[in-house]
């Protein structure tokens, strides 16, 4: 059964740097939103090498130069381009709408309450006892 997701706001599309990476944040997530000429690409922020801020690297508008050790990624597919990155980046399915960058995060389900295990027993019920 596919996973239910939900498309978010991430980032105004007016808050995107032209041209460039902008780094943008949701729910404890940092994302790398990438200005091509192709259009909005996003990606996780973290370098798939050593998990550098890659919003902090050169960005050329098609490739995005990892800040630490100079790995480079293609910014429309992930795909990692020349070492010491070997792994792709996680990109992240983005869309505009109604003048925001969107992301499609997969839809977070409430946990379930602890169950119910009736009354105390063991050490614990019979310390109150006394």
């Amino acid at each position: 059964m596919p996973q239910e997701s939900v498309w978010q706001n991430l980032i105004a599309i007016e808050d995107c740097f032209r041209g460039d990476v902008t780094e943008a944040r949701l729910a404890r997530q940092t994302y790398a939103v990438y200005d091509t000429p192709d259009g909005i690409t996003v990606s996780l922020a973290r370098c798939s090498h050593q998990g550098a801020n890659l919003c902090y690297g050169y960005f050329d508008g098609r490739t995005i130069e990892c800040p630490l050790h100079q790995g480079l990624f293609d910014a429309r597919s992930g795909k990692a381009l020349a070492a010491p990155a070997t792994r792709p980046l996680r990109m992240i399915e983005a869309r505009i709408c109604e003048g925001w960058v969107q992301i499609n995060r997969p839809l977070q389900k409430p946990s379930a309450p602890p169950p119910d295990n009736g009354p105390e027993t063991g050490d614990s019920a019979r310390r109150d006892q006394s």
